[in-house]
């Protein structure tokens, strides 16, 4: 474990709409010389007839057509009945050029597809892919911006074109910038990912870590407005000491954990120091320590490991093939966006190994009516186990809805308690442990089942309309991998799990 130590990871949605773009676009090419004579000619001129014009340059009738075409397109130019005269902008290049010899570019129309952000309308590379569901935290934008961004898109087009530009290789180079935006269309509105990584540093104080690539790419005050938009999301919750924590140590008798707490305060950076840094206190043979969300890469893999191991029968008791049970905790900024999705994939794809139907069941508290809103935020691909539990009359959740089980039965267990951050309470750093001790893992599946079990059972999630199985009626028949009773011999301390 490395100083500052991440404890959570969760993805913002910054808003963005993508719009098709029309634009007559100045190349880095000089218009013809006869073309530029004819505008030298009109600034000293003034207006002059179109016959008059012909019949100067000794063109024919279609090659004056052609030439004036040009001009008109490039808004070089106004037709005034029979007439023509120099556009106000032709005017102002003269003017802008101190003189009567201003460059006169190209121009060229072009049909383009640009992103901004609904913020400061920055523009953004292209966003592969669409966010689709409500697992990430969205930012809002403010109604009048809504109702304003094809115009302040318009806008954005012509002042920010250098940075437009610089993204496309056709134009990088040539363009010099943009005449005139002839339409401009809303093709879709959605969110850019940005995670936001929570950890702890050697001080004991709270880091937020704002993803590098955007905050290279941001001006400040998108940074800072995506920075306050974060800070608002953190639940405010006034918590006195650690409800839930003496009753996690006693349940699963975690002796060495109980010494860091003193009366309602628990000695986090003193624990972080001794077992997981110098590791100068251990706990007992079968009992690893763990740290942060379980959905963390380092955890998913120290997991993802142990599940493959046992599959595969690398240790001594042979294959162990079922599948894999997650309690989650009662918490808004839990299991939010990409880290999450990645867990549920690399445990999904292991739970495959040696061609078993086994899968992930993800349990989530949610009261009669809310089903619908805990589905979206645990809509992510390969995750087709969603259990719900619902509050008992007069109960209230499990250890304060703060412990979070995985359990691979009969095998291993993982049991942390999200404790909250001094001066942060909003902020819950999950503490906790991987055990393959017996006692744990009963532990562990007996919670489950209290949880989980009776009237407590609010049936399985339905993610999608083609989603045609029986529901299940009760716990017992939607989750047929928890139903035994006690160890069997397949697990005992000594073994890794």
């Amino acid at each position: 474990m490395t100083i500052p130590a991440e404890f959570n990871r969760v993805t913002f949605g910054l808003p963005i709409e993508t719009f098709r773009v029309e634009a007559y676009i100045a190349l880095d090419e000089r218009l013809p010389v006869v073309t530029e004579f004819v505008l030298r000619l009109l600034r000293i001129s003034g207006r002059v007839s179109i016959p008059a014009l012909r019949d100067y340059f000794g063109f024919t009738d279609s090659e004056t057509l052609s030439v004036l075409e040009s001009l008109s397109r490039q808004g070089l130019i106004d037709l005034v009945d029979e007439d023509v005269q120099l556009s106000l902008f032709a005017i102002e290049r003269f003017e802008e050029a101190g003189g009567d010899h201003p460059r006169f570019n190209k121009v060229e129309l072009k049909k383009d597809t640009v992103t901004f952000d609904l913020i400061s309308f920055t523009p953004l590379r292209s966003v592969v892919g669409e966010l689709v569901t409500d697992n990430i935290i969205k930012l809002n934008a403010e109604d009048e911006v809504l109702g304003e961004s094809k115009e302040r898109a318009r806008q954005a087009y012509r002042t920010r074109y250098p940075e437009i530009a610089s993204m496309r290789d056709d134009l990088r180079d040539k363009s010099y910038g943009v005449h005139s935006v002839e339409d401009i269309e809303s093709k879709k509105r959605s969110y850019l990912p940005i995670p936001v990584s929570f950890a702890i540093d050697q001080d004991g104080q709270v880091e937020r870590r704002i993803d590098e690539v955007f905050e290279r790419m941001a001006p400040p005050e998108l940074f800072q407005f995506v920075n306050e938009q974060v800070t608002a999301a953190i639940p405010k919750t006034i918590t006195l000491g650690a409800p839930g924590l003496e009753e996690f140590i006693e349940t699963f008798d975690l002796k060495l954990m109980g010494q860091y707490l003193t009366g309602k305060k628990f000695d986090l950076a003193g624990y972080l120091a001794d077992v997981h840094i110098t590791r100068n206190v251990k706990y007992a043979k079968g009992i690893d320590p763990f740290f942060g969300n379980v959905y963390l890469h380092e955890n998913v893999e120290r997991i993802v490991s142990r599940v493959r191991d046992r599959r595969e029968g690398k240790r001594r008791h042979g294959k162990l093939l079922t599948s894999l049970a997650w309690l989650a905790p009662d918490y808004e900024l839990w299991g939010r966006g990409d880290s999450f999705a990645k867990a549920v994939a690399q445990f999904a794809n292991v739970l495959k190994l040696s061609g078993n139907a086994d899968s992930l069941f993800l349990f989530a508290n949610a009261e009669q009516g809310q089903e619908n809103e805990v589905v979206a935020q645990f809509r992510v691909p390969l995750l087709n186990e969603l259990h719900f539990s619902r509050p008992a009359m007069n109960d209230g959740p499990l250890m304060g809805g703060r412990v979070e089980l995985v359990l691979y039965p009969t095998a291993f267990m993982v049991a942390v308690y999200h404790l909250s951050l001094p001066g942060s309470n909003g902020l819950w750093a999950p503490i906790g442990v991987i055990s393959t001790q017996p006692k744990h893992l009963d532990t562990a599946h007996k919670l489950i089942q209290s949880v989980m079990g009776r009237r407590r059972y609010g049936g399985r999630a339905k993610f999608s309309m083609k989603d045609d199985r029986a529901k299940p009626a009760t716990f017992e028949e939607g989750c047929l991998f928890l139903q035994y009773s006690g160890l069997t011999n397949g697990t005992d301390a000594n073994d890794e799990g």
